[in-house]
């Protein structure tokens, strides 16, 4: 009688890795984006969101020390309080890299109306 191999499972490891968070952004992000800020949005309250635009992140010097983080500069932006003069909050935008799943986008996420849609939508419109 042949032996069947019991099927592999994904370990735990696996599974946390599928839902883990990003890491936070580094000092040196955040130094950056201080340092080297060309857009400026006024919130109100003596708030104000920096952030950098494309042509600033391709410049050398943004990118210098930075390394493979440097992209990373597309997706940030930091709340700055003008008046006490210290950061309130850091806006990162990144997510988890290689993931696919729940929050994959699929061909179940677009439709096409059909025509008896259609036909309702210019019925309810002709009322109208």
């Amino acid at each position: 009688m042949a032996r069947r191999a019991a099927a592999k499972r994904p370990s735990v490891d696996e599974y946390l890795q599928f839902f883990a968070a990003p890491a936070p952004p580094s000092g040196a992000l955040i130094n950056a984006i201080l340092e080297h800020a060309d857009i400026r949005q006024e919130l109100g309250d003596g708030m104000v969101l920096l952030r950098l635009s494309q042509r600033r992140i391709n410049n050398r010097n943004v990118r210098r020390g930075l390394g493979k983080q440097a992209d990373r500069l597309r997706q940030m932006s930091l709340v700055w309080d003008e008046d006490d003069g210290q950061i309130v909050q850091v806006c990162d935008g990144v997510e988890a890299e290689d993931v696919g799943g729940w929050n994959a986008g699929s061909e179940l996420d677009r439709f096409e109306l059909t025509e008896a849609a259609l036909a309702y939508i210019a019925e309810f419109e002709s009322r109208a």
